[in-house]
């Protein structure tokens, strides 16, 4: 039961964050959110065997975050006398453009009339809303909290069948290096070490070659789910290696000659093309037990020359942050539109 409160409030995020891409309704997007997050609330502090542990970090054992989830318990409270909760951000509301436009809204202000007719044990919850989402961009809260029930009782994640969270990583947005994962630190350079450190996202990666740059060889190709490939991938031999050791799936084989752009298929891809395996990859790509060293190489039809400008990108240091995005999405595979 706590597993499946869990999931509901991680596709409550993720149903959230691909709405604010769009023209869904967004009011009913946080409604959920809140629901889902005051339902397993309730479900850990009423459940015999954890409900002591839990209550405590409310109170004796106050956790760093309690004061996030009561702020959200006095936004579920008040939801019922307020159209909406949440406006536009003042400094960030629109961001995109030709690679997609995303809405970020902020929690809003309760009025003091709305305030005056609630019950006082919720009136003394407003405090906390203020300190904790008032103001803040909203899916960055919706993340902590995901993090908080993680971090106090991690068993309860809902994970799919690669060992990910359900819902999760929402969709890369270029220009915006907010977390995008619960478990994604906030600093950039852990961030980093943390992506290096876990499998990659999708199902495996054909490699379609390997180039050196300043020395260091690469090797780059397109990662897949199912038959699907939303974006390429670029990972030194040695990352590759120890992806291999995690149990993750890279494979050899002729990939000009087995797929077809179907980009137009997906109205809601911006950021790359869109390639379709004709058949299973394994039906046309041998997986590899490791990435062996030797000089560089292409695959047929492959052009070498774009490649190398794709690794670029990912660690080029002279503007800070500019890489980590796109080493982000591709490293999480955090290009796959909600579908």
């Amino acid at each position: 039961m706590l597993t499946e409160a869990m999931r509901d409030l991680q596709m409550s995020v993720a149903e959230y964050y691909a709405d604010s891409a769009g023209a869904g309704d967004l009011g009913r997007r946080i409604r959920g959110f809140l629901t889902a997050t005051q339902t397993l609330n309730d479900l850990l502090a009423n459940q015999i065997a954890q409900a002591p542990a839990y209550l405590s970090l409310f109170a004796t054992n106050r956790h760093p975050a309690a004061g996030l989830i009561e702020g959200v318990k006095f936004a579920r409270n008040i939801q019922q006398h307020v159209l909406h909760i949440v406006r536009p951000s003042d400094n960030m509301t629109l961001i995109g453009g030709t690679l997609g436009f995303r809405l970020y809204a902020v929690w809003d202000e309760v009025p003091a009339n709305v305030v005056a007719r609630l019950r006082p044990g919720t009136q003394a919850l407003e405090p906390h809303y203020q300190a904790e989402l008032q103001g803040k961009e909203v899916t960055g809260t919706m993340i902590a909290v995901l993090r908080f029930f993680a971090e106090v009782v991690p068993q309860i994640v809902h994970r799919d069948v690669r060992g990910e969270w359900t819902g999760f990583p929402l969709l890369s947005q270029p220009g915006v290096n907010s977390a995008i994962h619960p478990e994604e630190p906030e600093d950039q350079a852990h961030a980093r070490a943390w992506m290096d450190g876990r499998r990659p996202g999708g199902d495996c990666r054909v490699v379609c070659g390997q180039v050196t740059v300043n020395d260091v060889p690469y090797v780059y190709g397109h990662t897949f789910v199912g038959r699907l490939s939303f974006a390429p991938f670029v990972e030194t031999v040695e990352q590759a290696n120890f992806d291999i050791s995690l149990g993750y799936a890279y494979l050899e084989g002729n990939l000009a000659a087995n797929f077809d752009d179907v980009t137009d298929r997906f109205d809601n891809v911006h950021q790359g093309a869109v390639l379709q395996s004709r058949g299973d990859v394994s039906s046309w790509a041998t997986q590899m037990a490791s990435i062996p060293g030797r000089a560089d190489w292409t695959a047929p039809g492959v052009l070498a020359e774009s490649w190398e400008q794709v690794v670029k990108m990912e660690i080029d240091t002279r503007i800070p942050g500019f890489s980590f995005g796109p080493r982000r999405a591709r490293r999480l595979n955090a290009l796959v539109p909600p579908r």
